[in-house]
């Protein structure tokens, strides 16, 4: 088998352990000899409840966003801290009253999240607030700190996110790093809630600081602060921007109902009021929580803020692991057995996605590893760019990221669809961390092009033939002179090349080729195609093309 590479191919591929964590305590076995009678006892781990993490956020009633949001953060903190004991608040009080309404959730108030800590026998908390500034909501739970701050023998409180001076720069990095594929050319407009606070001065720093890094039109406006969409469509046009698409986005934990209404709607939004100064707005609904680089902001606050309290466990001896864990093509019955021990195993779930709705491999895995929901999971999404320095960049940063957790004897099992070893992002993570000293494993998956030659009944290879494996950014007339079977592994983007080179091809050498394709073997969505008439009906990014010369 002759695999073929071609400069840059970027592939898609990424909890507590796999045991209950409900209780933490020491769960012994005895048996009784005599009746041969075994009985469980859980006994409690007074170190392992002394230290506690409250998350506090001021919440949202959309369900969906929230998992994407601040469930995404829960888990992080989850994954980093596997001994510590990790709770919830909402400060909002309509948005737990509206949560416990219509869901029936009874999400607890920052003073109820620390009644509960206490009962359950925390002594030394640190307060994780997920607010953007230090506003009003935030120096409320500050007070409510101060008012508890004797029922504990310590307590800490990490910084909103826009706190100190080096916040701005980072944020700044963060947030225009993941957003500017989507913004392009074009003006950003990004929309922040606002205060009556003196914070609310924090969001013309942080245009500032935004417009510096990026060297691109970036404005922030509020919904209920000083500077509104009215201000920012006046200095859009001071500065000759007119009559062109503009991009809006959330400057907001999560994206609910300010995104969707004030800044989406169809009636006094700052979409309509775009539209009617003769802008053409595109909306970009989501959290800056789904943005890993943010969140590693959030993150690097409670960690500074923990310092100390925490430092005696978070290794306790373990050494941290790397693992890239191959899924299979689609079908979930072609997962190992060894592929369902190790995602069981693992402290931290990688994702190579924004999410893991949009997780391809994730999705295979939960169909046969249910437990994988309640894993700490962390997304990180791979650019899908050739630029190597933007890529050297970027698998730099993740890596660091992943690294934090192996630092703290966590873990880490990266999933991808396939094999990790052909064509996957795990590789370039599997690569530093091996340079650096961690202990780093393939776990093999069923390659997709043997899936295809499994689903359409046909070989890949026989006696002498070669097999050649193929990327689609490969330049396809320079494969045809290649004996034996051509695959072109994720040919979506350069389906219709491929199908007119093969043609080309045909009618200038009279050569005849069997042509086969299968776009996401194994997934419901599953479709296979025989000949390049049919091809060229295929779509999706997961299409697999397997071409033989015809010799009979």
């Amino acid at each position: 088998m002759i695999v073929h590479g071609f400069g840059v191919v970027i592939g898609s591929g990424v909890t507590s352990k796999g045991r209950l964590k409900v209780y933490q305590g020491v769960i012994k076995t005895t048996v009784t000899p005599d009746i041969g009678k075994t009985t469980i006892t859980i006994e409690d781990n007074e170190e392992s409840m002394k230290k506690a993490i409250l998350i506090v956020s001021f919440g949202t009633t959309y369900p969906e966003t929230r998992q994407k949001n601040i469930a995404a953060i829960t888990r992080q903190v989850r994954a980093l801290y596997p001994d510590v004991l990790v709770a919830e608040a909402v400060s909002s009080t309509i948005v737990r009253n509206v949560m416990k309404k219509r869901e029936h959730m009874d999400a607890k108030s920052p003073e109820e999240g620390l009644i509960k800590l206490k009962e359950q026998g925390a002594t030394h908390v640190a307060v994780f607030p997920t607010h953007v500034i230090d506003g009003i909501e935030n120096h409320r739970m500050k007070q409510a700190v101060e008012e508890y701050r004797l029922a504990f023998e310590q307590i800490t409180v990490a910084d909103a996110l826009l706190t100190e001076p080096e916040d701005y720069t980072n944020v700044a990095k963060a947030l225009w790093e993941s957003l500017k594929e989507e913004t392009g050319d074009a003006p950003l407009i990004l929309m922040g809630h606002g205060t009556e606070h003196a914070a609310d001065s924090s969001y013309a720093v942080m245009e500032q600081a935004l417009r510096a890094y990026a060297q691109h039109p970036v404005y922030i406006a509020t919904v209920e602060g000083k500077r509104t969409i009215a201000d920012v469509i006046a200095q859009m046009k001071s500065e000759e921007i007119v009559n062109t698409k503009v991009i809006v986005a959330p400057f907001m934990l999560v994206a609910g109902d300010h995104a969707n209404n004030d800044m989406a709607g169809e009636e006094d939004s700052f979409v309509s009021l775009l539209r009617e100064e003769g802008y053409a707005p595109e909306c970009i609904l989501r959290g800056i929580a789904e943005y890993p680089a943010i969140r590693e902001v959030y993150l690097s606050h409670l960690q500074k803020a923990a310092g100390t309290l925490f430092a005696d466990i978070t290794t306790k001896n373990r050494t941290g692991i790397l693992y890239g864990i191959g899924v299979g093509s689609g079908n979930p019955k072609q997962m190992t057995l060894q592929a369902l021990e190790t995602i069981r195993a693992c402290d931290l779930i990688v994702l190579p996605a924004v999410s893991k709705e949009e997780c391809y491999a994730y999705r295979i895995v939960e169909q046969v590893c249910p437990e994988i929901s309640d894993m700490p999971l962390l997304c990180m999404p791979f650019p899908m760019i050739k630029d190597e320095k933007k890529l050297e960049l970027a698998h730099r940063r993740i890596y660091e990221t992943i690294e934090d957790y192996l630092r703290r004897g966590q873990i880490v099992g990266m999933i991808t669809i396939g094999d990790p070893g052909i064509y996957s992002t795990y590789l370039y993570m599997h690569k530093r961390a091996g340079r650096n000293g961690w202990h780093a494993e393939i776990i093999n998956g069923v390659p997709s092009f043997c899936a295809v030659a499994a689903r359409l009944g046909i070989s890949l290879g026989e006696k002498n033939e070669e097999i050649h494996i193929i990327p689609a950014a490969y330049e396809v007339e320079d494969t045809f002179s290649y004996s034996g079977t051509c695959v072109y592994m994720k040919s979506g983007k350069k389906l219709n090349e491929l199908i007119c080179a093969l043609r080309r091809r045909q009618e200038k050498t009279g050569n005849i080729y069997k042509v086969y394709g299968v776009s996401n073997c194994g997934m419901p969505q599953e479709q296979v195609y025989y000949g390049l008439d049919e091809l060229e009906n295929a779509k999706g990014y997961l299409t697999t093309v397997i071409v033989k010369t015809c010799t009979e």
